[in-house]
């Protein structure tokens, strides 16, 4: 095989990875929409947690058309960008290109799912301070705030692209110091990935301690089946989330990896890896198993949340007749 040949089947090979990539995109805003309809749509789902799981499946939908929008257009070129002004070229290369939006949303996605910790683990651990702690006006501002947030420690980004006069790219990378990669690849891993991931190991931590010692007494006092059903349905959404959880540092991992190596592929980065054929499949592979995560979610709230189940099959069967509609809904209560 002549170097022609090999080249050629080196893009043929990276489109159809692009490919992958924005199909799994599309299958990630569609997902995490049913999630958002079929909470919103059914009422025995209205509770502080679900309506915080509406907010991670948002970030987690913008993340995925912002992912399929780029590698449609900017990594991949798939589809042919031509931008009609300076104007557009330049907001295409610093909010797309730049992947400022994707950091922005990955934060956003990372921190709404501490809120949904948070929410459990007082509702658990601190039952007695739930209603005063989490009201409605400081859990919409703690939203406000993830989100803001997300996007200003994003900003530096901003600035790392400008737009190219070469006929054939859109965009280069201009970093405004050589150190710029190594801090931000540092920062990143901080702040988008390892403090979170500590908040919430720990936070799960402590509410299953909590939830094994409750069913203990419980069992020992002999207390009424309401009661045990209450802690057990606890269990369950906690497990839930942990899986959630689980699903995230497996799918992220390898993504952070790399950027502790650099933050990106060019020959002008901090290792020579960073430029490499190598270094070029390893970062699609990781951002195929990043992008994932947003897709993910939705299926373990099918196999993983009873509540879910049900909702689904009210939202689109008008048919469906709950069983035991008299029931309490426990899984929820926050005492």
């Amino acid at each position: 095989m002549n170097a022609t040949e090999e080249h050629n089947e080196e893009i043929a090979g990276v489109k159809r990875v692009c490919q992958i990539m924005a199909a799994e995109g599309v299958i990630g805003v569609l997902g995490n929409l049913l999630v958002c309809y079929v909470i919103l749509r059914v009422k025995f789902l209205h509770n502080m947690t679900n309506y915080l799981l509406v907010n991670l499946a948002v970030a987690d939908m913008l993340l995925c058309l912002e992912e399929t929008l780029y590698y449609l257009t900017s990594d991949c070129k798939l589809i042919a960008f031509a931008p009609v002004s300076n104007g557009v070229r330049d907001l295409f290369c610093r909010i797309l290109a730049s992947r400022f939006l994707a950091w922005a949303l990955t934060y956003t996605s990372a921190y709404n799912l501490c809120v949904v910790t948070l929410e459990r683990y007082i509702a658990i651990v601190h039952p007695l301070h739930y209603a005063r702690k989490l009201t409605t006006g400081r859990m919409v501002t703690l939203i406000t705030l993830v989100w803001v947030i997300s996007f200003l420690i994003s900003l530096p980004l901003l600035f790392t692209i400008e737009t190219s006069s070469y006929p054939d790219r859109i965009c280069l990378i201009k970093y405004p110091h050589l150190l710029f990669p190594i801090i931000f690849s540092i920062y990143s891993f901080l702040l988008g990935y390892l403090l979170p991931l500590t908040l919430m190991i720990v936070a799960y931590y402590k509410m299953q301690v909590t939830l094994k010692r409750q069913a203990k007494a419980l069992n020992l006092q002999h207390a009424r089946a309401a009661a045990y059903d209450l802690v057990i349905a606890r269990q369950n959404l906690v497990s839930m989330l942990k899986t959630v959880l689980g699903a995230l540092i497996l799918l992220w991992t390898l993504d952070y990896v790399t950027i502790l190596l650099c933050l990106q592929h060019t020959e002008e980065a901090q290792f020579l890896f960073c430029g490499s054929k190598g270094y070029h499949y390893t970062t699609l592979f990781a951002s195929l198993l990043f992008t994932f995560n947003s897709v993910i979610n939705p299926i373990i709230y099918e196999f993983k949340y009873k509540k879910f189940r049900q909702g689904l099959k009210v939202a689109f069967c008008s048919c469906f007749k709950r069983q035991g509609g008299n029931r309490v809904d426990v899984e929820m209560v926050p005492l």
